[in-house]
C-alpha cells in the first residue's frame, strides 16, 4: 500500500478540508436547530465540483465508489465533510452511493437523463430502501410494493430515511413487485422525479435528536406510477450484487471525520479550560489521536482493497474498517466528554452537536451484528456482508 495521497486526492482533502473550515462549521449549529437539508453546504460542494465524485472519470466525475478507478476519492470528502458538519456528511454520503450505483446499473438513456446532469447541472440523487419496521422483516422483506401495470409499475407504500429527498433531481427508492414478498428476487429498484404525482415528503416526520441536518423525512407513495423507463436495473439486481456492502466504508469515513472534529475541539478547548498539563486530560488526548489513526487506517486500507482484491475479500475488510470506526467513535465521544466537563456540553457548541449525531448515526449500523459477520466467516458459517441491523 502506498500511504501518500495522489494529487487528485490531496486536492479534494483540502479542498473539502476548507470548505469545511469556511462554510459547514459556521452554519452547523443553525442548521441542526432548524431540522432541514443543508442546501448552503451542498451548494458549496456542488460549486466545487465534487458532487460528481462517484462518477467515473469517462463521464466526468472523479471515480470514487467501491467500484470505481479511485474508491477513496470520495472516501476522503466524506470524512472532510464529517469532521466539520456529520449531517452534511450523510448527505452527501447519501448523493455518492446514489450516484455510483445508479451509475453502474443504468441503461444508456438513464445515464443520459439522470446522471449526465450530476456532473454537467450538480444534480443529487439518492436512494432509499428503508421503511418503518424493516429492521425486524429484513432488509430486503420490503412492505412498499409494486404492481406491474401496462408500461411500468404502480408504488404504494411508505419509506422512511430518505435523506435530502426534497432536494434531489430523483429519488431511488425500492420497493417489492407484488406476489414476490419475501423474495430478493422481487427487489425493484426505481427512479422517480422530484415532484412526481403520487409521492408525498410527509411533512413533520422528521424531528430526531441528533443528525437533525441530514434531512431524512418519510417519503409516502400513493398509487405513484413508474415507467419502465425509470426501472433501475432487472428485478433482485440489488440484493445479488451485494450493494449495501459497497457503503459501509463510506459510514465509516463519517465516523472518523467526526471522531476527528472532537479531537480538534479539544486541542483549541483544553487549554482555554487551564486542563492541558492535566495527566489524566493528556492521557485521554493521547488514547483518542491513537484510536483515530488505527481507524483511519483501517478505512484508507479498505478503500484500497476495492481495487486490489477479490471483491469477496474488500467486502469483509469494509466491514472490519466500518466495525473499528464506529467503535473508536463512540470511544473518542465518551472519553472527550470525560476530559472537556460539563461546561463543554451547552447545546450550541461543536462538541455537543458532534456527540448527539455520532450517537443518533451510530445507532443506524449494529456493532455487534457486524462482528458476529466477520465471526461466522472465520467459523465456516454462511454470512452476509450486507447485515446492518
Amino acid at each position: 500500500m502506498n500511504f501518500n495521497f495522489t494529487p487528485e486526492q490531496q486536492r479534494i482533502y483540502d479542498l473539502v478540508g476548507e470548505l469545511g473550515r469556511s462554510v459547514f462549521a459556521p452554519r452547523a449549529a443553525q442548521t441542526a436547530q432548524e431540522a432541514r437539508t443543508p442546501v448552503e453546504n451542498l451548494k458549496a460542494l456542488q460549486d466545487a465540483k465534487v458532487t460528481p465524485a462517484t462518477v467515473s472519470v469517462e463521464r466526468g466525475g472523479l471515480g470514487g465508489g467501491a467500484a470505481g478507478t479511485d474508491p477513496l476519492i470520495s472516501l476522503l470528502a466524506v470524512e472532510q465533510t464529517a469532521r466539520y458538519c456529520l449531517s452534511t456528511a450523510q448527505c452527501l454520503h447519501i448523493h455518492f452511493n446514489a450516484t455510483h450505483r445508479m451509475e453502474i446499473l443504468a441503461n444508456e438513456d438513464q445515464l443520459e437523463r439522470i446522471i449526465k446532469p450530476v456532473v454537467e447541472e450538480a444534480a443529487l440523487l439518492n436512494s432509499t430502501g428503508s421503511e418503518p419496521g424493516r429492521t425486524a422483516r429484513g432488509l430486503y422483506n420490503l412492505q412498499t410494493s409494486a404492481r406491474r401495470v401496462d408500461g411500468g409499475y404502480v408504488l404504494n407504500g411508505v419509506k422512511n430515511y430518505a435523506t435530502i429527498a426534497d432536494v434531489v433531481s430523483f429519488n431511488i427508492l425500492y420497493a417489492i413487485i407484488e406476489g414476490q414478498e419475501g423474495n430478493p428476487e422481487g427487489h425493484l429498484g426505481v427512479a422517480i422525479p422530484q415532484g412526481a404525482e403520487g409521492l408525498e415528503i410527509v411533512e413533520g416526520s422528521w424531528d430526531p435528536l441528533g443528525m437533525r441536518g441530514a434531512f431524512s423525512p418519510h417519503v409516502k407513495l400513493t398509487e405513484c406510477f413508474v415507467p419502465d423507463h425509470n426501472v433501475v436495473g432487472a428485478p433482485g439486481t440489488v440484493p445479488k450484487g451485494k450493494w449495501q456492502a459497497k457503503s459501509h466504508l463510506s459510514f465509516a469515513a463519517q465516523y472518523v471525520g467526526a471522531s476527528e472534529g472532537i479531537f480538534e475541539f479539544l486541542v483549541d478547548y483544553l487549554p482555554k479550560r487551564g486542563t492541558a498539563g492535566d495527566s489524566y486530560a493528556q492521557l485521554r488526548l493521547g488514547q483518542i489521536r491513537i484510536a483515530i489513526d488505527a481507524a483511519r487506517l483501517m478505512l484508507y486500507k479498505g478503500a484500497w482493497l476495492w481495487r486490489n482484491a477479490p471483491v469477496e475479500v474488500a467486502e469483509r475488510f469494509a466491514m472490519n474498517a466500518k466495525y473499528q470506526a464506529l467503535e473508536v467513535a463512540e470511544q473518542v465521544a465518551t472519553k472527550g466528554a470525560q476530559i472537556a466537563g460539563s461546561t463543554a456540553f451547552a447545546t450550541d457548541t461543536p462538541i455537543s452537536r458532534i456527540v448527539r449525531d455520532l450517537r443518533v448515526q451510530t445507532l443506524h449500523e449494529n456493532i455487534d451484528k457486524t462482528a458476529a459477520t466477520i465471526g461466522k466467516f472465520h467459523l465456516g458459517q454462511a454470512y452476509d456482508v450486507t447485515a446492518r441491523l
